[in-house]
């Protein structure tokens, strides 16, 4: 086991790489509004490109678990981010739906060996009762990245354009992985790198499958990562619509700000909150709180709009740590496998859903029923926690 300043500076370089993974996928949303009318986007093809990198996401999630436990973790989590960090900044040339379709399938594609990764590097460098905090710190990654985008991306959009916003999210991953290659090469790391031997101790698809664990976690990432992806792909285009905000506006940017400060301390209020209660007092609080987002379509100023946001997203942080927890748990020596396969079935469901929401809001002019439709899909996620922890049990 690593000496404790290192294992948690290694939490602290997954932190900046799960960072840099929402800063590339979001930046299409975040720029969507002011790329509409030379590309020639309405809400149904928006919806379309979100669902299409969700589908190459998926798939890509189903095979790439495996090849993780098989593979060295430092070159292959390292090069993963270099990849899609690559995609991201020449998605830059794109001239329309087509071109911008293939670079969010190539980006979907890359993307992908992050979770699986970082979670067997978390289950391999840390003792079990520090892996939900080490979870929370690298997972909060998904939300300081939708923190700092609307600051980073619009800003750099308003300066140079934006093109330049998919090329300046694109360097900080070259950055990364350079910093990664440097920091890991030292002799302490040397025995998490290496693949998992073939063997009985490694679970096999079809043993991870029969578990019933690991359906129970399945409904929670079917239900819990398409709240998280509506929030990432669609507020901007919300807030614009529906809400009356200038696209790109000091006023979207520090709004969106403030919503995924919640979501990032959600993730380090779960670490700290299972030091103290049960994790099913944890996800019951958590599912009461991100439910107020079926009340947003209900706010009348601002500040209420912004406030029932800010606490659902909160929850929605407990919760994403807490799926993170239960997905180790579903195969020890086969974590990426695991990983692999529940977040490509969160990802289908999330193609899914990010496509029907493109469709009903360009025919009913209104985000309501996607905003209702949270409530019901974060309780279902309650019913399959409790299942859960009786089957632990």
């Amino acid at each position: 086991m690593l000496t404790s300043p290192s294992r948690w500076v290694l939490c602290g370089l997954l932190l900046a790489g799960t960072t840099i993974n929402y800063l590339d996928r979001q930046t299409l949303s975040l720029m969507a509004p002011l790329m509409r009318e030379e590309l020639g986007l309405n809400n149904e093809k928006l919806g379309l490109l979100f669902s299409f990198f969700y589908y190459a996401y998926m798939l890509s999630q189903f095979v790439v678990g495996g090849l993780i436990d098989r593979r060295n973790l430092r070159t292959s989590y390292g090069g993963a981010v270099l990849l899609w960090s690559l995609v991201g900044l020449t998605t830059a040339l794109t001239s329309g739906f087509a071109s911008l379709a293939v670079f969010r399938i190539l980006l979907g594609i890359t993307e992908a060996p992050n979770w699986p990764g970082a979670l067997k590097i978390v289950s391999r460098a840390l003792p079990e009762k520090e892996r939900p905090m080490g979870n929370g710190i690298f997972t909060s990654g998904q939300s300081v990245g939708a923190l700092i985008a609307p600051l980073l991306i619009l800003t750099v959009a308003q300066a140079a354009g934006w093109r330049m916003g998919f090329v300046v999210v694109g360097l900080l991953g070259v950055v990364w992985f350079l910093v990664w290659i440097w920091y890991t090469r030292r002799p302490e790391f040397a025995a998490i790198w290496p693949p998992v031997p073939l063997g009985p101790a490694s679970a096999s698809y079809g043993a991870i499958l029969r578990s019933k664990s690991f359906w129970c976690v399945a409904v929670i990432t079917s239900t819990v990562n398409p709240i998280l992806y509506f929030n990432v792909n669609w507020l901007p285009t919300y807030f614009n619509q529906q809400r009356g905000m200038v696209p790109g506006s000091d006023e979207m940017k520090w709004i969106l700000t403030a919503i995924f400060l919640a979501l990032d301390l959600g993730y380090i209020a779960f670490g700290l909150a299972c030091l103290r209660f049960s994790r099913t007092v944890v996800f019951s609080v958590a599912t009461v709180l991100v439910a107020f987002a079926s009340a947003v379509p209900w706010a009348v100023d601002r500040p209420q709009l912004i406030g029932l946001l800010a606490v659902s997203n909160f929850g929605l942080g407990m919760w994403m740590a807490m799926y993170l927890t239960f997905t180790q748990e579903v195969s020890r020596d086969s974590v990426s496998t695991a990983m692999g396969l529940l977040g490509g079935t969160g990802s289908l469901a999330g193609a899914v859903v990010m496509w029907v929401i493109g469709v009903i809001t360009e025919r009913t002019h209104s985000f309501d029923l996607p905003l209702y439709a949270i409530a019901g899909a974060i309780t279902l996620s309650w019913f399959a926690g409790l299942a859960l922890q009786r089957n632990r049990r």
